[in-house]
């Protein structure tokens, strides 16, 4: 690789007679002579890839093989360790007979050779279950081998006996409380059940106090504070005062039966202005596509936005979503067109039957990355295309072959396909393209695109657009050249919420 690397120094530290930290060796480079990163690109960060040990004389890490052109269709990433207390530091890696991800070491607080971490067992499979290992200096063993749950994210109670565990749960991220956690019988117990629950910080001396991040689709994110047999505190309240001002719709799930005669679920939020008389529908698909619609804010993709503007909402969580168990996520593998297309069908049905003030024929549908790609498949399946007055497509994929060969994760593409290569099995990614049916498209199409997107590379979106235009179907791109797969500057987002409500105007009036 040309260019910088993320790479760890460890360096000793002590205070000096004022209490200011000062180096009390020369900082030395864990990775030196390698050409990777720790933490790893482009979403690992040091607070969960790094660990020190209770005493600091062990120091373990996560880092990802990209010293060959490999990493584009590879999801391995491993777990090392280094001995601080001799001079020569040569990290030992751990984790290195899987093939799959391992990553997120967390040392004991009070046993020097005890960590955990998450794993994954299928290479290429970024969506692959992460279960919890636990490694005692020799050996490791699976905990709640037996759960269908992926693991978000893993914090140790202070006194080592216990560990937090944060996951998805029917579009909630829950958190679970793993108890006497080296016992073979040790059991999770629920202790956050709804709303997204993130980042635990245990109190130093009360295991069953604790800090946490919580959020939901009708309140931004917040510090609390939990304790036992209380009612959870608000620690900050930075955002009350324009909250008070403003009219928030409550979301509800609902659930239907969907593709395969399962349980699907979805979001229903009423528009601001209520139910009593009939409401335009904006139909969300959400990306991933081995994700969720969660219970959780955010300024991309708000829900209360469109609720605000006057629609209504709705978005399924079909199947290939996370948090519904790992069968009902491995279920969209080889079926990009098929289960999640079936269930929209299904639920935009089952929503109009629930909800009777949403009006049927002033109804927009918008989706990005897969769910952009749903789009593009809408589109050229004219059962489903004119359900829709008109249609939302951000950094959607187009063309599944030329995507296939050109995408910064191929593991993704490969994977989703079935396994198989574009030239290995042709078919495998011409099944669901949605290049062939553009004859079958007459639906208006607003396209947005980020141009640094290297997950959907902008051809796609060009591509589309050029099939829009060409068809005399009326359509427009907003191009948005400093952003990449998503909208991250908020002045760029201002600007996305406007084009995309003109353009449900325009054709909900």
């Amino acid at each position: 690789m040309i260019g910088t690397r993320h790479h760890p120094f460890v360096v000793s530290i002590a205070r000096d007679a004022k209490g200011t930290f000062q180096f009390t060796s020369t900082p030395e480079d864990v990775l030196f002579g390698i050409d990777s990163d720790s933490p790893t690109r482009p979403f690992g960060d040091s607070k969960n890839e790094w660990s020190f040990s209770a005493s600091g004389n062990s120091f373990a890490f996560t880092r990802q093989h990209d010293e060959t052109s490999a990493v584009a269709w590879s999801t391995n990433l491993d777990i090392y360790t280094v001995d601080l207390t001799i001079s020569n530091i040569q990290p030992v890696c751990i984790t290195c007979e899987n093939l799959a991800a391992d990553t997120d070491p967390t040392y004991s607080p009070i046993d020097e050779n005890v960590l955990v971490y998450r794993s994954q067992s299928i290479p290429g499979y970024e969506s692959d279950q992460f279960k919890v290992k636990l490694f005692n200096g020799s050996n490791v063993r699976t905990l709640l081998d037996n759960w269908d749950r992926s693991i978000q994210a893993i914090t140790w109670s202070n006194n080592g006996q216990s560990l937090f565990l944060e996951l998805g749960e029917y579009a909630d991220h829950v958190i679970y409380k793993l108890s006497n956690v080296q016992s073979p019988d040790a059991e999770a117990s629920i202790v956050l059940a709804s709303g997204s629950s993130h980042d635990i910080n245990p109190h130093p001396k009360y295991e069953e106090t604790f800090l946490y991040t919580g959020q939901t689709l009708t309140e931004p994110i917040n510090i609390w504070l939990h304790r036992l047999s209380t009612v959870d505190q608000p620690i900050t309240t930075h955002n009350k005062n324009l909250l008070d001002k403003m009219q928030r719709s409550d979301a509800e799930k609902f659930m239907f039966v969907g593709a395969k005669n399962e349980k699907v679920w979805g979001w229903h939020l009423p528009p601001k202005n209520g139910t009593g008389q009939k409401a335009p529908l904006a139909f969300l698909i959400h990306g991933g596509p081995q994700n969720s619609w969660y219970n959780t804010w955010g300024f991309g993709w708000s829900f209360q936005v469109f609720a605000a503007q006057g629609y209504a909402v709705i978005a399924i969580n079909f199947h290939g979503s996370d948090s519904y168990g790992q069968n009902f996520t491995d279920s969209i593998t080889g079926q990009y067109g098929t289960l999640p297309y079936e269930d929209l069908q299904l639920g935009l049905t089952a929503a109009l039957e629930q909800y009777s003030y949403i009006d049927a024929n002033r109804a927009v549908a918008l989706g990005a990355s897969y769910g952009g790609f749903m789009i593009n498949w809408i589109a050229g399946h004219p059962e489903m295309s004119q359900r829709f007055r008109a249609l939302v497509n951000h950094d959607g994929l187009f063309d599944m072959r030329g995507m296939a060969y050109s995408t910064d994760e191929l593991w993704f593409t490969e994977h989703d396909a079935g396994g198989f290569t574009p030239y290995d099995n042709p078919e495998a990614f011409e099944k669901f393209n949605p290049v062939n049916h553009v004859a079958n498209w007459t639906q208006p199409m607003l396209i947005i695109q980020g141009g640094r997107d290297y997950r959907v590379p902008d051809t796609q979106s060009i591509g589309a657009f050029t099939a829009l235009q060409r068809r005399g179907i009326p359509s427009r791109l907003l191009y948005m050249p400093n952003e990449n797969h998503w909208t991250l500057n908020p002045l760029n987002s201002i600007v996305w919420y406007e084009k995309v409500l003109d353009w449900m105007r325009q054709w909900t009036k």
